[in-house]
C-alpha cells in the first residue's frame, strides 16, 4: 500500500473514529487500526538519492550511498517527504500564561487546553 492510501486511510479512520465516539459513547471503536496505520508512517524512510557536491559547490546526485562517497564531501541523504518532528507540547507557564490572558475559569482554560493538545498530537504525529 502506498504512502499515501496509508495516510487516506488513517484520515477516514479518525473521522469515523471521532463521529463514532460523538454518537455512541468515548470509546476508541477503531484504536488499534489508526495506530497501525500510523506506525507504518512513521517509519523510517530509506534516501532516495544521495547529494554531494564540488569544489566549486555546484550539486552532484548519486542514486546510492557507495557512489556518493567517492566524491571529497560528506554525502546528503535526500528524501521525498521530510522526517517528522517529535511532538513538542507547551510548557506549564505557556499555559499559566495563557490562562492570566483569557476571560475563561481556570477550569475551563485546562479542559479546552487539554482538548486542543490532543488533537494536535493526533493531526501531527
Amino acid at each position: 500500500m502506498s504512502r499515501e492510501a496509508m495516510q487516506m486511510a488513517l484520515e477516514a479512520l479518525e473521522d469515523a473514529n471521532d463521529v463514532a465516539r460523538m454518537e455512541f459513547s468515548d470509546e476508541d471503536y477503531y484504536s488499534e487500526a489508526i495506530n497501525a496505520l500510523r506506525q507504518a508512517l512513521e517509519e523510517k524512510q530509506e534516501p532516495v538519492a544521495w547529494m554531494t557536491h564540488t569544489d566549486d559547490l555546484q550539486p552532484l546526485f548519486h542514486k546510492t550511498r557507495a557512489s556518493a562517497l567517492n566524491w571529497q564531501t560528506q554525502p546528503t541523504p535526500l528524501y521525498t517527504a521530510p522526517p517528522k518532528r517529535e511532538w513538542v507540547g507547551l510548557t506549564d507557564e505557556e499555559i499559566a500564561q495563557g490562562l492570566k490572558e483569557s476571560w475563561v475559569t481556570e477550569q475551563a482554560w485546562q479542559s479546552a487546553v487539554w482538548w486542543a493538545e490532543e488533537k494536535l498530537k493526533e493531526k501531527n504525529t
